[in-house]
Order: C-alpha cells, then sequence, then structure tokens
C-alpha cells in the first residue's frame, strides 16, 4: 500500500540555495539526519498507507479542494524546534494554505486512521535528530539559517506525493500536481 500526503514542494532554486545550509548540519549536530534537497516541502496532510485502488479518490479530492485557490505569497522564518526535529518557519498569506489543509482533512477523514488533531503549523523540516537538541546546537542551527529568513516565493499548486521508506530516509515520488485556479 502506498504511503501517501498532500504537500507543496519548494521552488528548484531555493532547494539548491538551502541545501549545503542542510547538509552542514552534521558538521556540528552529529545526531542530525538532514532533510535531502528534494525532499523539502511543507506538508498539507498526511494520509498515511492506503490502498492503491483509492488513488483515484485522491486524485478527485486534490483538485476539488484546489480548483478555487489562488496563488499565494510565503517566505522562510526563522529556525523553529519540536524535541528531535529542526525546521523553518514560514511567513506570509497562509489563509489559502489554512483553507486548504482543513479541506483535505475535512474530505479525506474517511481515509485516515488517527486523524490529524493538531492546528495547521507551516513548517518545512530541515532535519530529524536522534536525541534531543541541545542549547548549544539550536543556536547554531539559527545562525546556520538565519541568512535564509525573509525568502519569498508564489505557491501556485499542491502535489500528492508518495513516501518510500527505507534505511537511507524517505523518497517521495509525486503522483499528481494539483493547480491553484482561482
Amino acid at each position: 500500500m502506498p504511503r501517501l500526503f498532500y504537500a507543496v514542494h519548494l521552488p528548484s532554486e531555493l532547494q539548491e540555495e538551502l541545501t549545503p545550509a542542510v547538509q552542514s548540519l552534521k558538521q556540528f549536530c552529529s545526531h542530525a539526519r538532514p532533510v535531502p534537497k528534494d525532499s523539502l516541502h511543507l506538508t498539507l496532510l498526511f494520509l498515511g498507507e492506503q490502498p492503491e485502488s483509492a488513488l483515484p479518490d485522491f486524485f478527485t479530492i486534490g483538485s476539488q479542494v484546489v480548483s478555487t485557490a489562488r496563488p499565494c505569497n510565503v517566505a522562510l522564518g526563522p529556525v523553529g524546534f519540536f524535541p528531535k526535529v529542526s525546521f523553518l518557519t514560514l511567513t506570509g498569506e497562509f489563509e489559502t494554505l489554512a483553507l486548504i489543509s482543513h479541506s483535505l482533512l475535512e474530505t479525506c477523514q474517511d481515509y485516515l486512521e488517527q486523524p490529524e488533531d493538531r492546528p495547521f503549523k507551516p513548517h518545512i523540516t530541515l532535519a530529524r535528530h536522534k536525541q534531543n537538541i541541545r542549547p548549544t546546537e539550536k543556536e547554531k542551527i539559527r545562525e546556520t539559517f538565519a541568512p535564509f529568513v525573509g525568502r519569498s516565493w508564489v505557491i501556485t499548486e499542491m502535489i500528492l506525493f508518495e513516501s518510500e521508506l527505507s534505511p537511507k530516509g524517505p523518497k517521495y515520488t509525486a503522483l499528481r500536481r494539483f493547480h491553484f485556479s482561482g
């Protein structure tokens, strides 16, 4: 069964610029597992493992949900942390993304084993950590990504991804793109 999620991909030029900084996390944070360049994204809804037969439903849902969505401007914000995750926050026009995330959640409710109950918090994961991040490491991560704060772009599409897990980390494959047409 494919493991699926709806997300927004970062523009390729921004991926290129961020990648050296993301990979540098290993130099001062040995327990960090940096996110590969092609995997930098903003998750709108994680669907988990789904039967292959449900793919047409997810294609239809994606098309319907973004059919009236307008492109939105976003920018990278400062670094944030969960206990074992470092991420970039986002700023900008989130009304559209929050509506899309909420609509996807409502529409896909019957497909989800454990429906998401946390509010939408837009972020780009930089690395997962094998242990809690120490205060000195947090400060170094903040310094490393400070030059990227304010980098902006316009989001014009959502993607349904398949995530294949492996010992080297997940590999993401775009299954369908949904263009904002509002």
